[in-house]
Formats: structure tokens, C-alpha cells, sequence
């Protein structure tokens, strides 16, 4: 039995020494794409993240250009105070990171004013008749 044990362990260590230089190969093949995974994943979650913050910006720049009388460029003075308020809430934010989102939002924001413009139109052009 003794004979067996001393020939059975070397052989033994031999096939799991293979083994795991067989696995730990194909798991630094297999580590940089799940680095880029989870890399793209916290980038993603970092957008959705910063793009919630930015449309809550978005949202009180509307509501304070809507209450308050704004002289000059209605449309600079947003821009400027969302780009204040995004840089105060989101420290390390780059401009161009701004603009993208900024961009994004105002894509998603105006999508429909096209639709409404066109229905107000056709309303002053035809206006409720009293039956």
C-alpha cells in the first residue's frame, strides 16, 4: 500500500499542477474581458447615475427661467446654470461630459415640441366653433 501511495501522490501532483496552469492560462485570457465588462458596466451605472442627476438640473433651470425674469440669452443663461449646478453636484465632471449629457437631455426634452407646435397650429388655424 505504502508502494502505491508513493507512486500515486507524484502523479497526482503532476496532473493538478497541469491542471491549474491549464486554468489559471485560460482565466488570464478570460480576466481582461471580464475587467472590460465590469469596467463598461460601472461606466454605464456612472452615466445613468450622472444623467438622473442632470435631468433633476435640467428640471430646476426650467422651473427658475419659467419663474423669474431672465435678461439677455434666455438660452445661455441655462446653459451656464446647468453647467454651475451639474460641476457643483457631480464633482470631476469634464465639459465635454456636460455637453453630452447636456445634449441628451435637451434631444429628449424637445423630441415632442415638434408635435405640439404643429397640434397649437392647426388649433389657431382652426379655431372651436360654437355649435
Amino acid at each position: 500500500m505504502n508502494d502505491f501511495l508513493s507512486i500515486f501522490y507524484p502523479i497526482l501532483f503532476t496532473f493538478l499542477t497541469g491542471f491549474l496552469a491549464y486554468v489559471g492560462k485560460e482565466v488570464l485570457k478570460f480576466a481582461p474581458k471580464v475587467a472590460e465588462y465590469w469596467v463598461a458596466k460601472i461606466g454605464l451605472t456612472n452615466y445613468q447615475e450622472t444623467k438622473a442627476i442632470a435631468w433633476d438640473i435640467w428640471n430646476v433651470v426650467e422651473e427658475h427661467c419659467r419663474l423669474s425674469q431672465v435678461v439677455g440669452d434666455k438660452v445661455q443663461v441655462k446653459v451656464t446654470m446647468f453647467e454651475t449646478l451639474i460641476k457643483q453636484k457631480v464633482p470631476g465632471i469634464t465639459n465635454a461630459e456636460i455637453e453630452i449629457i447636456r445634449q441628451s437631455i435637451a434631444g429628449e426634452f424637445n423630441k415632442n415640441k415638434p408635435l405640439i407646435i404643429n397640434a397649437t397650429e392647426k388649433n389657431i388655424q382652426q379655431p372651436y366653433q360654437h355649435q
